[in-house]
């Protein structure tokens, strides 16, 4: 049973990890332009070359071919060189990929450390199973994450019982 809510909280938690960092593959040197394409929308784009930063409001959405991202607004940092170096994502954030989807208030992501965080209410689903807490952080690479303060999983049996797959139990 513990290898099984090991697997459960590890899937979940990876999902979301692989969502948000969709946006670091859009910054791999020498991307060819035949290879997948991330799109953002919004209603309004400012972007300033001097204090390097873009920002997206007002009904943005991010699709990616791995996920997609909505949110009120969105805001890439940039450092000297015009490389992505953090992104936020402000009100009614939603990061959806396949049968998992992570709602917050905020969501942040640092391309250096690879740390994902969710607060303002962040709950992480895949299927009926949650995960919730005052905050979520991730770091992308690492298999590792810390839920707190009032950390609360609730998992679900499986219709016809639970095999663990990544055992191969």
């Amino acid at each position: 049973m513990k290898r099984l809510y090991k697997l459960i909280v590890i899937e979940i938690l990876m999902a979301t990890v692989v969502a948000l960092s969709a946006f670091a593959a859009a910054e791999k040197e020498g991307e060819s332009p035949t290879e997948a394409v991330t799109v953002i929308t919004s209603e309004k784009l400012t972007f300033d070359y001097k204090k390097q930063y873009a920002l997206f409001e007002n009904n943005v959405l991010v699709t990616d071919p791995e996920m997609q991202l909505a949110a009120d607004r969105l805001t890439v940092l940039f450092d000297n060189k015009g490389k992505a170096q953090s992104i936020k994502a402000e009100g009614r954030v939603t990061i959806r990929q396949t049968d998992k989807t992570a709602q917050a208030g905020l969501a942040t992501y640092d391309f250096e450390t690879g740390k994902i965080v969710l607060a303002i209410k962040p709950r992480v689903t895949r299927g009926r199973d949650m995960l919730e807490g005052e905050i979520i952080t991730f770091w992308r690479d690492q298999n590792r994450m810390i839920c707190q303060s009032q950390a609360r999983l609730v998992i679900y049996p499986e219709k016809g019982g639970v095999k663990d797959q990544f055992f191969g139990e």
